[in-house]
């Protein structure tokens, strides 16, 4: 009897294993609005993957969006918003968020000092003038 109890509880125990490893990962889509530059993108991508249980973050300026895979079920999409909006961006769970030109600016290269903390080092202010030559206005 005591065998079988054994041999049932390794089963039991195996088969946890199996479908833990086969469950496919809950992924959270986010609308961000705000970023501006690849300096915007990085900032809200480090703030992102330093959420605990974050496997995995894809952040992209052109969609204005962030595709986050998680590692653990218990990570809320409001954890995840309150860590964008503490980076200094606007984040909506699923919905697309347009930002107006004025808080694209003001997301990194803004005030005097042309940059808030931590933020993009002038990459704003070059990718603006690189548009400019490209398109010929000045």
């Amino acid at each position: 009897m005591i065998r079988f109890t054994s041999l049932l509880l390794l089963v039991v125990v195996l088969v946890g294993i199996v479908a833990a490893q086969t469950t496919k990962p809950e992924t959270v889509k986010l609308a961000i609005s705000g970023m501006s530059c690849n300096s915007c993108v990085t900032k809200v991508d480090k703030a992102l993957r330093d959420v605990k249980g974050v496997k995995d973050v894809k952040v992209d300026l052109k969609s204005e969006s962030a595709e986050i895979v998680l590692a653990s079920a218990s990570v809320k999409a409001d954890a995840l918003v309150k860590a964008v909006v503490k980076a200094g961006f606007k984040a909506q769970v699923g919905k697309k968020a347009a930002a107006t030109n004025e808080e694209k600016k003001e997301s990194c290269c803004s005030g005097e000092d042309k940059k808030k903390e931590g933020a993009c080092d002038g990459d704003c202010e070059q990718e603006a003038k690189d548009k400019k030559k490209a398109t010929g206005k000045s």
